[in-house]
């Protein structure tokens, strides 16, 4: 149907459902999605008495749970107040008590006569806070408004098209369901990211999560993520029935550009994901290499409930807590059970035992082993994944200090999907390891590009400042992820760090000491604040750091180079060296800073750290 062939006039008043704007004599005049789609749907069957269940049905969809009863009544009356209408003598909407709604103005102006109007959640317009109503298809919107860029714009510029897909809205009666909805949104991106990179770069999903439940202004979300284009919906699940809707935006003047809307059972989601993703990609037309899109034949036959645990695992992962590693790893371990072929749950496992590792709640050998079977079992399900092989080159670095193979597999994982930010966040970590300072800022540059609020990334770039030597730039870069969170703590950490090492000691207890109190068995933290503390000229807090490890150790794991740091801040040499020598036994993924951490200084004349340093870096 030709856009414009759908246009209403009534009362100085011109509705334009395709465009979602409500104007009068001209002007634009403010309505919210709901009261819009509500408006669109009285004016297409003006003179019809709607009930208030056929309503219901239109804007929430068949078999709704939820109260919709005050949902509907704050849409009439923002819509009255919209038109500047009277309940009691009405001259757009009409009540009929306990019945319905009537739109009983004259209204000049129709739909194509070449196709029925389409419900109106199929063509819903713009409403920010319950923009959301289905994630899949959101990127099916994305397609046509990037259809309409690049016909407009791509073809003169070299520059790639920033979408941001902002976190669905879950419309579920049950509060539960919250970790699915983030699933979707998560799967939407990471769809979009295997469009080619040099065309599209789609915003990380660290970044947009901050806008959940947000009703931050679209031209806001432009300002600080760079976007020139955003993705808004919902998803609504009842049983084994969903509902996604999706709406494109382009910000520089907040036009809605398309919208759709998807019904689906629980067990085409993940198709329906692929589906829409292809579509945006044809629609934008962007060249797509076979090869890196779409999800193997047996990912979109995924039992629905292998899918639930995989996204109950994924929301747990998240949080990065010992106890929501463990839990994600239930998750992850059940799922696989059910879907033995199910390439992201092995994945995602394989990321649970490493951050488990990372965070030191497990020994490297025991981690990183479970952790390389897994990817090995992705790469076989399918090669082209990116997460897989991102993951083989974060344990390349950590586990075998294999730095050569590290980078390959990571350019592999940026190859697939430009837009994967973990990837090039941890090639920029590998190549500081390495000394290639100018590289590595490159490639932290272009993950804070995909993930602008990402607060690890935001960290990651003052730590490369730090050990590139340029510590007052490191202070001035860290100031952005604690500008968006003063706790953060990696931030607080680094910041202490770097105190430390320029013999601030008060400014840098200041920065360990604002660790929140669930943090205080942090392992660097003890290393640092025990490291710290020698050199400061405070012996018995160096030693309370090594009493606080041997207590530690009686219930986990505890890293010997973090033991080895506070002995080497009281200056004793071969306490030193010998728990150095521990930690490389033990594999200890601390040993690949042993060439950059400035804290080694006052032993790497030594022979046997110089001997330590060349095992690593010889692997």
């Amino acid at each position: 149907m030709d856009p414009s062939a759908e246009r209403y006039t009534f009362h100085g008043f011109e509705l334009d459902p395709i465009g979602c704007e409500l104007k009068r004599a001209g002007i634009a005049v403010k309505l919210e999605k709901i009261p819009f789609e509500l408006l669109t749907l009285l004016v297409r069957r003006r003179g019809e008495l709607i009930s208030r269940e056929e309503i219901a049905e239109a804007l929430w969809g068949k078999g709704v749970t939820q109260d919709f009863e005050n949902g509907i009544n704050t849409a009439v009356r923002k819509i009255r107040i919209a038109l500047g209408d009277d309940a009691e003598e009405p001259r757009f909407l009409q009540t009929v008590v306990g019945r319905g709604y009537r739109f009983v103005a004259p209204v000049e102006g129709q739909v194509s006569a070449a196709e029925p109007p389409e419900p109106v959640a199929s063509q819903a317009p713009a409403r920010r806070a319950f923009l959301l109503l289905t994630l899949g298809p959101a990127l099916a919107i994305v397609i046509g408004a990037w259809a309409y860029w690049m016909r407009a714009h791509s073809a003169e510029s070299g520059k790639p098209v920033v979408i941001a897909v902002l976190p669905f809205a879950s419309m579920s009666a049950d509060p539960n369901q919250q970790y699915f909805t983030d699933g979707v949104t998560e799967d939407i991106i990471t769809e979009l990211g295997r469009i080619n990179g040099s065309r599209l770069r789609v915003i990380a999903r660290t970044s947009v999560m901050r806008y959940t439940n947000s009703r931050v202004p679209v031209d806001q979300v432009a300002r600080e993520l760079g976007a020139g284009y955003v993705l808004e919906g919902s998803a609504r699940r009842d049983g084994r029935k969903v509902r996604i809707t999706a709406q494109l935006i382009r910000t520089s003047d907040q036009t809605h550009i398309w919208a759709q809307q998807y019904d689906r059972d629980l067990d085409s989601v993940l198709s329906l994901q692929d589906e829409v993703a292809s579509a945006v990609a044809r629609e934008v037309r962007v060249r797509i290499a076979s090869e890196n899109h779409g999800r193997s034949a047996a990912a979109s036959r995924i039992d629905p409930e292998a899918y639930d645990l995989y996204l109950l695992g994924r929301y747990a992962f998240n949080q990065r807590t010992e106890a929501s590693l463990q839990a994600a790893v239930g998750h992850f371990e059940r799922a696989i059970a059910i879907e033995p072929s199910y390439v992201a749950a092995h994945a995602a496992l394989a990321d649970s035992y490493a951050a488990l590792v990372y965070g030191n709640y497990l020994a490297p050998s025991e981690g990183f082993s479970k952790a390389r079977g897994l990817i090995a079992k992705a790469k076989e399900l399918d090669p082209e994944a990116a997460e897989p092989w991102a993951s083989e080159g974060y344990l390349n670095m950590y586990f075998d200090w294999d730095f050569e193979t590290a980078e390959k597999n990571l350019r592999k994982a940026i190859e697939i999907n430009p837009s994967y930010a973990a990837a090039h966040d941890w090639l920029g970590v590998l190549l500081t390891a390495e000394g290639k300072f100018g590289e590595a800022r490159a490639e932290l540059e272009s993950a804070r590009a995909v993930d602008p609020l990402s607060l690890p990334i935001l960290t990651d770039i003052g730590f490369e400042l730090h050990y590139a030597g340029r510590n007052r730039e490191a202070l001035e870069a860290l100031r952005a992820p604690l500008a968006l969170n003063a706790g953060f703590p990696p931030a607080l950490f680094w910041m202490g760090r770097i105190y430390g090492m320029e013999r601030r000691c008060e400014e840098a207890f200041r920065a360990f000491h604002a660790f929140p109190a669930v943090l205080r068995e942090w392992q660097p933290l003890i290393a640092a604040e025990g490291y710290l503390a020698g050199k400061c000229g405070m012996p018995e807090r160096a030693l309370a750091s090594l009493e606080t490890f041997r207590t530690l150790a009686q219930k986990r794991y505890v890293t010997s180079y973090g033991v080895a740091l506070v002995h080497a801040g009281l200056g004793d040499t071969a306490e030193t060296l010998l728990w150095l020598r521990k930690a490389y036994e033990e594999r200890s993924h601390w040993m690949v800073w042993i060439r950059r951490d400035p804290r080694w200084e006052s032993v790497r004349a030594d022979p046997q750290f110089a001997k330590l340093e060349s095992e690593v870096f010889s692997q």
